[in-house]
């Protein structure tokens, strides 16, 4: 006999190991993105980036510090340590505008 809190929790485990399929993304939504990634690391804005990830994306806020042309690496500061970001896996940028 299996508890009621066990089945709802061996449920949930199982929602959250479903895979998920990567969008594609068409080449003028590739560049928006890039051109946000290009204005936080030039303006030294903090952004909001979602990362793909196979099992439930990612939230990566932080500013970008280094862009790689040639392996499509991102470097992004996030406070005390940094991250590395391949751009194929991101989704979504959002960059914080400073107040006035």
């Amino acid at each position: 006999m299996m508890l009621p809190e066990h089945k709802d929790r061996i449920n949930l485990h199982n929602e959250q190991k479903i895979k998920q399929t990567k969008p594609e993304l068409t080449e003028e939504e590739q560049q928006e993105l890039y051109g946000r990634l290009r204005s936080s690391m030039l303006h030294t804005l903090r952004a909001s980036i979602i990362v793909f990830k196979e099992y439930g994306n990612r939230q990566i806020n932080g500013v970008v510090d280094w862009i790689n042309p040639r392996t499509h690496l991102i470097k992004v500061d996030i406070g005390a340590d940094w991250e590395l970001i391949d751009f194929k896996d991101v989704l979504k940028v959002e960059l914080d505008t400073p107040g006035y």
